[in-house]
């Protein structure tokens, strides 16, 4: 039986032992000793959004399986459902902040950033950002852990709504993809890409069809193909694949199943028909990756 990554989220950090971790109920824990990266030794899918920002050092890692460097003055924004694996982590410093998916919904932050910062961090991972930018976010940092060790809720709400808007500025400005223009211009399109890609992370393992997610958003495949690409750049059938592959892969890497009990677990009718699938999206056959992976 396939056993997923382990998962990361506010609740299960708060019940580690780790120095310096501050936390406010189980919405939003912040930490700034990166001593012990063993939670993340091995793959890990992160049940929350994280930032991360690296002031010094360098840490070598895979983020779902594509290799980055992070090194000084970058910052690292990963959402519910990226999976997560540090190889390698020398003399950091710096802080990170993870807020579960509930509480942002409680502070209501615009999906419309959520789904344009997505967009640009699955291509991009890291961001390098001057040092002077970096030092904007500190304040954010200290001044929500003085008000999570003393309870201030409506004005941790305050602080992670402002900090969150912050990183999404600063996102704009340092990413490298450029911006489409429809991500200006088509609010309804950007609702429905942060909309399609919930219930893709949660359906994947599941339903490949495109009309499964369409009727669960009570909309024609039609539209939503049309809406999805031209909010993306990439067609809605392409994104399905690319979770249905990493999924994939993840077991062939990380398990010892059968490329048949693989199959049968990301629901495929045969082995065959997964065999066929996984060799058009990944250009070599499911045996062969496993075989150089």
């Amino acid at each position: 039986m396939y056993m997923m990554p382990n998962e990361i989220s506010v609740e299960r950090l708060l019940e580690q032992d780790i120095p310096e971790l501050v936390g406010f109920h189980n919405d939003i824990v912040m930490v700034n000793n990166f001593g012990d990266m063993s939670l993340f030794a091995h793959p890990v899918r992160l049940r929350a959004t994280t930032v991360l920002v690296c002031l010094k050092g360098e840490i070598d890692c895979n983020i779902n399986l594509r290799n980055f460097l992070i090194t000084e003055n970058h910052m690292l924004v990963n959402f519910a459902g990226d999976i997560i694996t540090i190889n390698r982590a020398k003399d950091i410093a710096g802080y990170a902040i993870i807020i579960s998916e509930e509480y942002l919904q409680q502070i209501q932050l615009d999906f419309r950033f959520r789904a344009q910062s997505y967009i640009s961090l699955r291509e991009n991972g890291p961001i390098s950002v001057p040092i002077e930018e970096l030092r904007f976010l500190k304040p954010y940092y200290t001044l929500l852990k003085k008000n999570m060790e003393d309870g201030n809720s409506e004005v941790i709400k305050g602080l992670a709504l402002a900090l969150s808007h912050t990183i999404i500025s600063l996102m704009k400005r340092f990413q490298q993809r450029p911006v489409l223009e429809s991500e200006h211009n088509e609010p309804r399109a950007q609702q429905l890409f942060d909309k399609f890609m919930k219930l893709l992370g949660d359906y994947h393992t599941k339903e490949k069809s495109l009309k499964f997610y369409a009727d669960k958003m009570f909309l024609t495949p039609k539209y939503v193909s049309g809406m999805i690409k031209a909010y993306s750049g990439k067609s809605a059938l392409a994104w399905i694949n690319e979770y249905v592959v990493l999924e994939a892969k993840m077991m062939l890497r990380y398990t010892d199943m059968t490329v048949q009990e693989i199959a049968y677990s990301l629901n495929f009718p045969t082995q065959s028909a997964f065999g066929k699938y996984f060799k058009q999206q990944a250009g070599c056959s499911p045996k062969n990756y496993r075989l150089t992976n």
